[in-house]
């Protein structure tokens, strides 16, 4: 239905535009949201417009279609200001997330308060700021509804447990120690202060009679243990001595998830007044009217005890007829039908509960409790799940104990069974159980470290995705030992910034450095929220911690990358004005000098020399992309490297006259041949050799040795110059990296020598390193070659001499939208004797060439009309021109420049052009 949505709304006046011209972000986001098979939108642009899908459409119910391209704000109005912070939260570019999150929402024309679980993730352009968000958003408000109906639940049980009149109390652990004890436990032990002590501790008296030892063989073994007036001598406070008591109970082994015993269930009843009276029965043998009187007194005493107990309980005769029954076993099962024999309890229907190898199965007569035990036996904690006779097919979950009653003869005359309904209690922990597994399963599925704490902040869990990255034994950091996985420079302020929301309920967030197995410390994002419940109170946070220490470190990279730039291009505007300055004052110049031959002359060869220095910064720059994007093909051949060095060293030579430096090369007498590109090498070793020069004062010495050491040719550049810094060792062949520079800006450079050294090296092969001993005493700088095969050869060089070429008689046009350029190039054209036409457009140089017909066409490749290699094509399609020679003339100079004119078959001169160059071009093309 979205999608059809999507595709009929006029977007055209929409500030998102047609989907046609979404970007392609937000167009693949559209289409995964499209196939998303859980609720799931976008918000995008500023205004965060929605769009979304036919599973969010369920969850905006009346909202929807009207919501769609609408601002999520206005959508959700109702939401309030805590939206607002969260759509700057993820517009600042930090993800938003939340479990089970209440929000105040209006749908289908009613307030209500909904519960989300939802994952903002935020969309980042290319310069880093945020485009939008997509978000995947369930609701959950049934679920939560659900959970705090259980919680309710729980809590009437919690209340049943207070009022029972029998006394009840939950032992912890194989020492025994008190969790829970309702107030008649209390009141029959006669203390009030035994939570969270051992009973040995809390009623000492009751080891000395060896009850914590029965307490242990019940926890040992998980059969459990049932008294029946059982003696017992308490300590009760305000009274000398020990009081004794008679008590019927059970002590009931507990048990965990797993069917491991973790506690004991004490229940029972004081029975000491009806042992007392049966003492004095039996003291009054001849007292035999008040022994009935008496009798007859415990028997409505019992009967008055089996209509108020909150025990099931029954009694049988020796053929399984039943005699009496408690008014809670009448609540339990319904109006059930009386039997007369073991036989009739075929009526009653019951299934095995035991979670055993029998569980599920039906329970025939003789496998009830109460036959059982009129067989003799005594039947202890039987979990049995029983359907009523009042609402049948409704079920109940039932514990059991039964027992023979008998006489003294010991022959069984009875039999009694006591039934405890535990359906609440079995549906509260399959819930509790349900519940804890949900949140596991999604605490380890995730990939960040998850934890949890008690509302006093101190840790009770962790993911397997802490321990796997802090290396820890599972428990180690529980408690408040989590501080101590932090960096020690950020403990203090990690431990207050959780103070604080321990103390206020404010989300918690940091970024820190944590104790990784690996033994460094790692930035971590950490987050925390607080879980509150119906009344608001925390009962629990949840946190998170993030791995975020490559986008730290590369942040610092950025940071020191940024500042790298600026120093380049504060030096690259330096060394750009330099030779501008007199390039520009010898332009003012001119026309004053102009009967001057001599001095134009000489103005001429200085801005040809500035303008050679400036071509010379642009080829550098140019060069070191190239070389470090890997552009480079080196022609490789046998190479000795004493030319090479003899090369280097020449034209370095009027920076060492200039500084008076000493240059001395000891390079051996055996050969020195490597395989390479000559006239890189040379650009290797003549960088060396100027950046030596440049750092060393005047009439410093320099030094280069070459020698052969385990096949390969070792090159040494020593200096006793300026020197190194540690970190501007560690450094130095970076791009952009500099050495430090005097005021005026003398030494220094762009800091892309040492760069383009290192590439060209290992291009060959080969490894450079640097050595300085510190600022002052001087450099040194290593190059390793491998060495050559075969032995060595010396690549040829030649060279050639003389002026520039002497060609006349070309018609020449010449289209360049810069007026200067043009001109000055159409001037130099006709001094040496062209015919030469220059336009500025490319619609004037089509019409100039039909009527001139050229020889050779110079053309830029920006101009305003037409680009250049087009208008090549167009001139070829003129008449008579199919033949033209045709070359570029452009500022764009990098390879894909040169392979997009060289395919076109054209001649590519990249601005300013070397004259030479270009005239000697011409002389060819004259030459035919």
């Amino acid at each position: 239905m979205t999608t059809a949505l999507l595709e009929g709304q006029d977007w055209s006046a929409h500030p998102l535009g047609p989907p046609a011209q979404w970007p392609p972000v937000l167009a693949a986001l559209v289409a995964s949201m499209q196939r998303c098979q859980g609720p799931m939108f976008i918000c995008w642009g500023p205004q965060a417009h929605l769009l979304y899908n036919d599973r969010y459409a369920d969850v905006l119910r009346d909202k929807h279609p009207a919501a769609m391209g609408r601002p999520f704000r206005e959508v959700w109005p109702e939401v309030g200001p805590e939206l607002d912070v969260m759509l700057r939260q993820v517009y600042a570019g930090h993800g938003q997330h939340g479990i089970d999150t209440p929000f105040h929402a209006r749908r289908d024309g009613r307030d209500e308060t909904a519960w989300f679980s939802f994952v903002w993730n935020p969309v980042l352009a290319a310069d880093g700021s945020v485009d939008g968000f997509f978000s995947t958003a369930f609701e959950t408000t049934t679920a939560v509804r659900a959970d705090q109906a259980r919680a309710a639940e729980a809590e009437r049980l919690l209340q049943m447990f207070e009022q029972a009149p029998n006394f009840i109390a939950v032992l912890s652990g194989p020492e025994h120690v008190y969790v829970h004890a309702n107030p008649a436990y209390l009141d029959f032990v006669g203390r009030g202060e035994i939570i969270g002590r051992r009973v040995r501790d809390a009623i000492p008296e009751v080891t000395e009679q060896g009850w914590v030892g029965v307490l242990d063989e019940v926890y040992r073994t998980g059969a459990p243990y049932i008294g029946r007036a059982t003696p017992l001598r308490l300590r009760r406070s305000g009274r000398p001595g020990l009081d004794e008591a008679f008590v019927d109970f059970v002590f009931q082994p507990m048990r965990d998830e797993s069917g491991a015993i973790n506690g004991i269930l004490v229940v029972g009843h004081d029975v000491t007044d009806h042992q007392r009276t049966l003492r004095r029965l039996r003291d009054r043998e001849q007292a035999l009217l008040e022994a009935a009187r008496t009798l007859s007194l415990q028997r409505r005493q019992v009967e008055a005890l089996l209509e108020s107990t909150p025990l099931g309980i029954a009694f049988v005769d020796r053929e399984g007829r039943l005699l009496l029954a408690s008014a809670e076993n009448r609540q339990l099962w319904g109006p059930y039908p009386s039997p007369a024999s073991v036989a009739d309890y075929a009526d009653f229907k019951g299934w095995w509960a035991d979670d055993g190898p029998r569980h599920g199965q039906p329970l025939q007569p003789e496998d009830w409790p109460l036959a059982r035990a009129l067989r003799g036996e005594d039947v202890r904690s039987q979990v049995i799940e029983i359907e009523t006779f009042d609402d049948p097919p409704r079920r109940r979950t039932m514990l059991l104990h039964a027992k023979p009653v008998r006489d003294d003869d010991g022959h069984i005359v009875n039999a009694v069974v006591a039934q405890i309904d535990i359906t609440a209690q079995v549906e509260v922990e399959n819930a509790l159980r349900q519940s804890e597994a949900r949140f596991r399963t999604i605490a380890e599925a995730m990939p960040q470290m998850v934890w949890s704490t008690r509302p006093d902040g101190f840790h009770d869990y962790y993911n397997q995705q802490w321990y796997a990255f802090t290396g820890v034994p599972d428990g180690s950091t529980d408690g408040e030992a989590w501080n101590g996985m932090f960096h020690p420079e950020d403990q203090v302020r990690a431990w207050n910034r959780w103070q604080h929301s321990l103390g206020t309920g404010d989300p918690y967030e940091i970024e820190y450095r944590l104790r990784h197995h690996s033994g460094e410390y790692r930035w971590v994002l950490g987050r925390a929220l607080a879980v509150r419940d119906e009344r608001g109170h925390i009962v629990r946070w949840m946190g998170t911690c993030t791995d975020i220490h490559d986008q730290v470190r590369a942040q610092e990279m950025l940071r020191e990358e940024d500042r790298r730039k600026d120093e380049f291009l504060a030096m690259l505007a330096h060394e750009l004005r330099n030779p501008l300055s007199p390039i520009t004052s010898s332009a003012a110049l001119l026309p004053r000098v102009a009967d001057d031959p001599v001095r134009v002359r000489h103005i001429g060869a200085l801005i040809a020399r500035q303008a050679a220095h400036m071509r010379g910064l642009v080829d550098d720059l140019l060069d070191v992309s190239r070389v470090t994007s890997g552009l480079v093909a080196l022609v490789r051949q046998p190479v000795d490297l004493r030319s090479v060095l003899a090369e280097a060293l020449e034209q370095t030579r009027p920076l060492m006259d200039a500084q008076a430096h000493r240059v001395s090369i000891d390079a051996g007498s055996g050969p020195l041949s490597v395989l390479g590109d000559r006239n890189r090498l040379v650009q290797v070793f003549a960088n060396l050799l100027n950046n030596a020069g440049k750092y060393t004062p005047r009439e410093g010495r320099i030094h280069v040795g070459a020698r052969l050491e385990d096949g390969q040719v070792v090159v040494s550049v020593r200096d006793n110059g300026l020197g190194m810094t540690p970190a501007l060792l560690s450094r130095m062949f970076d791009l952009f990296v500099q050495g430090e520079r005097t005021p005026d800006r003398s030494q220094g450079g762009l800091g892309i020598g040492l760069a383009l050294v290192r590439r060209i090296v290992e291009l060959h092969g080969g490894s450079v390193s640097g050595h300085s001993e510190g600022p002052g005493h001087g450099s040194e700088l290593l190059v390793v070659l491998p060495l050559a095969a075969h032995g060595a050869a010396t690549a040829t060089a030649t060279t050639t001499a003389g002026g520039l070429p002497a060609v006349t008689g070309l018609r020449v046009l010449v289209v360049d939208d810069n007026p200067d350029a043009g001109e000055s190039l159409g001037l130099l054209l006709r001094d040496l004797g062209h015919e030469v036409h220059v336009e500025r457009r490319a619609v004037a140089a089509l019409e100039t060439a039909t009527r001139l017909r050229p020889q050779v066409c110079l053309l830029d490749i920006g101009l305003p009309d037409l680009d250049g290699r087009t208008l090549a094509r167009r001139l070829r399609l003129l008449p008579g021109l199919q033949a033209v020679t045709i070359a570029v003339v452009s500022g764009y100079g990098q390879p894909q420049d040169l392979q997009a004119s060289q395919a076109q078959g054209l001649v590519h001169f990249v601005k300013p052009v070397e004259t030479a160059e270009l005239l000697a071009w011409l002389d060819r093309v004259a030459g035919g």
